[in-house]
């Protein structure tokens, strides 16, 4: 304990592509217009950092940005996270920042992150001051009950979100009556574009309850299956191939998720000076947003990650490398092998 106001940590999390990046930039450009210094923790599943890349171009006047990705925060780079959080804790005031954003993987069980107040390094020094679970109004309703991750993420919530509730009206009512049915002491708000309506409850001011007993023991694997590719493109990539080959069900496996940032061949750099792209595949859907320059006028590495199940990885590796376009004189990279 140094004698200094706690740093306060919002735990965001939620299944694959269910809005959490979205939510966590409107979170953040919050703090940011209250003045507050505002940092954020990004946690995915894959070797490199797409939303990172997101939430970096977006918004470049944060206190922080750290992306660990390759694991999970909850285990494997817990270690990281204490260390990242203690690092943030001892910068002096000015740069230090009042608040945390902690965006977990889709795959991950968050509970083993609610005792990060209890860390040595951390106690006293860090104060939870809730847990927000991002779902999308696109995902079976089913997948409470049947998804024993998904039903555990809001289990834990003090507070949940229902996303993409202006895209299907319908299936937000089925999913507000499921939630409030199951956990009808949770706050639940229906979110459009990842932004709450006027007086909503306060992520920041979350009621966490303790957990019950045994509940640690029961947590269920949340990567025992899934499995990650990346691919850094070179060049400008076809758009209409890209939407062909992300919407199209693969000849091998299931895809979960697809994200990536990349330049279309053919496509103008915009009025804003950036010819890049991010493009998002989840709920069936694939959504195309303008990606700005960084702050120093660098544009945003092109790559593509896919998350699924039982995928063929040099194969899918050679479809991502084929979507590209040299222009005239260049050559395209040849996939060898996964």
């Amino acid at each position: 304990m140094d004698g200094r106001a706690p740093l306060d940590i919002l735990i965001v999390t939620g299944p694959l592509g269910a809005g959490k990046t979205t939510v966590v930039n409107h979170l953040l450009k919050a703090e940011v217009a209250a003045g507050r210094r505002v940092a954020v923790l990004i946690n995915e599943f894959g070797a490199i950092s797409v939303d990172g890349a997101l939430v970096d171009a977006e918004r470049p006047e944060l206190a922080g940005v750290e992306n660990l990705v390759n694991g999970c925060v909850c285990c494997s780079l817990r270690d990281d996270v204490v260390a990242t959080l203690r690092a943030w804790c001892d910068q002096p005031e000015g740069l230090r920042p009042e608040r945390v954003v902690l965006e977990t993987t889709g795959l991950a069980d968050p509970t083993d992150l609610l005792d990060l107040e209890h860390e040595p390094a951390l106690e006293g020094r860090l104060r939870l001051a809730g847990l927000l679970t991002v779902i999308s109004c696109l995902t079976p309703v089913d997948h409470l009950q049947t998804k024993p991750l998904l039903h555990r993420q809001t289990a834990l919530a003090s507070l949940v979100h229902l996303s993409k509730a202006d895209l299907d009206p319908s299936a937000a009512v089925a999913w507000e009556g499921e939630v409030r049915s199951a956990f009808r002491h949770i706050p639940l708000v229906l979110t459009r574009h990842g932004v709450a309506p006027e007086g909503s409850p306060d992520p920041w001011l979350g009621d966490l309850r303790p957990l019950p007993e045994g509940w640690a023991a029961s947590a269920p694997t949340s990567f025992s299956e899934a499995r990650s590719l990346s691919l850094a493109w070179d060049h400008p990539v076809d758009p209409a191939a890209l939407e062909a080959l992300l919407l199209a069900p693969p000849t091998v496996g299931e895809v979960l998720r697809a994200k990536g940032v990349c330049a279309f061949s053919g496509w103008t750099v915009r009025n804003d000076g950036s010819d890049r792209w991010a493009f998002q595949l989840a709920d069936g859907r694939l959504e195309i947003s303008p990606l700005p320059l960084r702050a120093d006028g660098s544009a945003p590495d092109c790559m593509a990650v896919v998350i699924g199940t039982n995928l063929d990885p040099a194969l899918w590796k050679r479809d991502l490398r084929d979507l590209e376009v040299p222009p005239a004189g260049a050559r395209r990279k040849v996939v060898l092998k996964g």
